[in-house]
């Protein structure tokens, strides 16, 4: 009996074992596992009963290694003891593991990872393994051009860019065109397409309407972009960017050289006419020039040399526009089409043309070569002028309304021979621009100006307009001092009534600004100079009219040639002053502005200008000098030019970027450099004949006759 119940244990014991065994049956994926370059991938292994924790062991192996994937053990998972290569990369599944889900998360999945997996599973009666074959690890392809592509400018060009077919277009999420920007060292936005639309708002403003998908190729994988319109610009790495839920991939596209289109090569043959043509008539006409060679022949010579070369330069800058940004190409543009108003005034054979067109060649040449320029600048900034509605935008509005008196006033006053009323113009006329400047930069933020902030520009903008209109005043009743005090013109009523209006002009300007920024700063108190500026400039000019009207005579005659020396220094330091004022504040204005030395070589530029006005035009010069300087403006300049335009061309081409930004940093100094250079002969020329005034009209007591003296010691013709 016992030995049967003994026997009975044995073969329960074994069924048990044997049933328990059958039960630690532990399954896999039914196939070979496929996996995505980069993504993450479920490797299976399960059991269909719950198993305890206690005793329980999971281990995962890569079979060509025998690297440990995955451990788990002693009721937590082990990644200490992880192979280095799967550290990091491999998940276990915490709240499945009671319910017998062994599975694993292997992420960033890469190329190596290909092979068998063992998942081995113990308890501490018996243990199961399962074997799964991981295979076709694949990727988004992303293909693209398999050479540089050459794109003539100004046609079309097709970048291509397609998705490996494997992946359905439903898929893709986004797609992303990027270029980039060598100067800036970042990508700039070309075009989107995301959640199945295109985002053509998306580009920067450098691509607005000229790029845009194949929509009916998108459902194919194709994402190729076709640019139009190709610039110099464009040359250069575009990138095709493509996401999925799980996956990217990229191809990139060069667009490595660029031809010249029909613009650019017209650009080419201007600036070869402009050089053919200085280069080739400047030793003839310097010689001509040298001996004062005056007949029919010489004089077309002369007057080709002064007009073709520069109207070639004129329509090669207008051709530019393409290229270049707006401001620079009409500076550059206005200083060459004004350039020849300007030789004929420094033209050693001025006097051998008719005596009226050398009278208004004399009075005319600065102001118009002053205007072209500084008009056509003003006029970028006078838009949507009848639209404003606040007081910050009517700032521009009287700005507006100052320049355009004084473009009228100083062309009027230059012809009836008021040159000291018409250098104040253009002086009135720069400081305008400058608060254009000033009014354009703080644009963006002119809502602050109803906030009382340290930083509003409103009041930082306060020194500058209450600084430059008493300079200005003060300069020109300094010259009227000077000519009818010192130099004994004579003191009429024409004078009194025309410097009136321009005192009490300044006097409401001053008003204007009192009122404007009082409303914009919502505090009068702050802007308390205006007010009182206005009245200095009243009771200043009632004093000067009450002592020149009282001293008919002047003062003595030994103290005349002091006083007047002391009156040109004084002009020379106010008109230094306002040029060094303008040009700090513009400076500071534009700090943050792309085309901010553009602007400064144009102020300076203008004031140059606004200071030879001052002088009439001399009857004796060296000739050797004046010669040299007329050929430097006739000739050099528009060497200059032509040479800058040229080889910025082609180094854009080749590079595919600007190397100088704005050429007005090239071409306005050196037009500054041909002013300055007449400017500096007209003081020398001055100079010598204050000289012999001094020692013939001060020191012996004479009295000059009016026709003898200017606003500045030089003789007219």
């Amino acid at each position: 009996m016992l030995r049967n119940a003994v026997v009975l244990f044995r073969t329960l014991t074994v069924l048990a074992f044997a049933v328990g065994h059958e039960g630690l049956h532990v399954h896999g994926p039914s196939g070979p596992v496929v996996a995505q370059l980069g993504g993450s991938v479920l490797l299976p292994c399960f059991v269909e009963s719950p198993l305890p924790l206690e005793g329980l062991q999971v281990e995962w192996r890569k079979m060509d290694s025998d690297s440990l994937v995955g451990l788990f053990q002693q009721g937590k998972s082990r990644p200490d003891l992880q192979s280095q290569g799967f550290r990091g990369r491999v998940d276990f599944f915490p709240h499945e593991l009671t319910k017998g889900n062994f599975s694993i998360l292997l992420k960033n999945v890469v190329e190596e990872d290909t092979g068998g997996y063992r998942c081995k599973v113990n308890t501490t009666q018996d243990s199961s393994e399962v074997i799964m074959e991981v295979s076709n690890i694949w990727s988004l392809v992303v293909t693209g051009a398999d050479r540089a592509i050459f794109a003539p400018a100004g046609q079309d060009v097709i970048l291509n860019c397609s998705v490996d077919s494997n992946v359905p277009a439903s898929e893709i999420e986004e797609v992303t065109w990027k270029k980039m920007d060598r100067e800036r060292e970042h990508d700039i936005s070309v075009l989107l397409y995301q959640d199945k639309k295109i985002f053509p708002d998306s580009s920067h403003e450098s691509y607005w309407g000229r790029v845009d998908f194949f929509s009916s190729e998108i459902p194919k994988g194709n994402f190729s972009l076709k640019l139009m319109d190709v610039n110099m610009e464009d040359k250069g790495e575009f990138t095709c960017e493509v996401h999925t839920r799980n996956m990217s991939g990229q191809t990139t596209v060069v667009l490595q050289r660029i031809g010249l289109s029909a613009l650019h090569v017209s650009i080419l043959v201007l600036c070869s006419v402009a050089l053919v043509l200085s280069v080739g008539l400047c030793v003839p006409v310097f010689n001509k020039l040298r001996r004062k060679v005056t007949n029919r022949k010489s004089m077309t010579m002369y007057a080709l040399l002064t007009l073709c070369p520069n109207i070639c330069i004129c329509i090669a800058f207008g051709l530019w526009s393409s290229e270049g940004i707006f401001s620079e190409i009409v500076a550059c543009s206005a200083v060459s089409i004004g350039r020849p108003i300007m030789l004929i005034k420094t033209a050693p054979y001025l006097d051998r043309l008719p005596d009226r067109v050398q009278k208004y060649v004399k009075a005319l040449a600065v102001p118009l070569y002053y205007l072209i320029p500084a008009v056509a600048s003003c006029l970028l900034f006078f838009d949507n002028l009848l639209q404003a509605q606040t007081a910050y935008e009517h700032m521009k509005t009287l700005m507006a309304v100052v320049i355009s008196v004084s473009v009228a006033a100083a062309v009027v006053l230059a012809v009836i021979d008021l040159n000291i009323f018409s250098t104040v113009c253009l002086e009135t006329f720069n400081g305008a621009l400058l608060a254009l400047f000033i009014h354009q930069s703080n644009n963006a933020n002119f809502d602050l100006c109803a906030i009382r902030i340290v930083n509003n520009p409103c009041i930082n903008n306060i020194p500058i307009v209450a600084t430059l209109p008493p300079l200005i005043v003060a300069l020109m009743m300094l010259l009227f001092f000077q000519k009818h005090y010192f130099q004994r013109k004579p003191f009429g009523c024409l004078h009194i009534a025309v410097a009136s209006v321009f005192v009490s002009l300044f006097s409401l300007l001053d008003i204007s600004f009192f009122v404007l920024m009082g409303f914009i700063l919502q505090d009068f108190t702050k802007v308390w100079i205006f007010p009182v500026e206005s009245v200095i400039y009243i009771i200043a000019w009632l004093a000067v009219i009450a002592l020149l009207r009282r001293q008919r005579q002047g003062c003595c005659s030994q103290w005349r040639g002091l006083g007047y020396l002391c009156c040109v220094v004084i002009v020379l330091f106010l008109i230094s002053a306002i040029g060094a004022l303008c040009l700090h504040f513009a400076t500071e204005a534009l700090e943050h502005k792309k085309d901010r030395a553009g602007y400064v070589a144009l102020v300076i530029l203008l004031h140059v200008l606004a200071a030879t006005l001052l002088f009439k035009h001399p009857t004796h010069l060296p000739e050797f000098l004046h010669v040299m300087i007329f050929m430097f403006g006739s000739v050099g300049l528009v060497v200059v030019n032509s040479l800058v335009l040229v080889v910025e061309l082609f180094l854009k081409s080749g590079k595919g970027a600007r190397t100088v930004e704005d050429l007005r940093v090239i071409v306005l100094p050196f037009e500054t450099a041909f002013v300055l250079a007449w400017l500096a002969l007209q003081i020398y020329s001055a100079w010598m004949r204050l000289q012999v005034r001094i020692k013939n009209n001060f020191e012996e007591g004479r009295v000059p006759a009016p026709e003898e003296m200017e606003a500045l010691p030089v003789r007219r013709i």
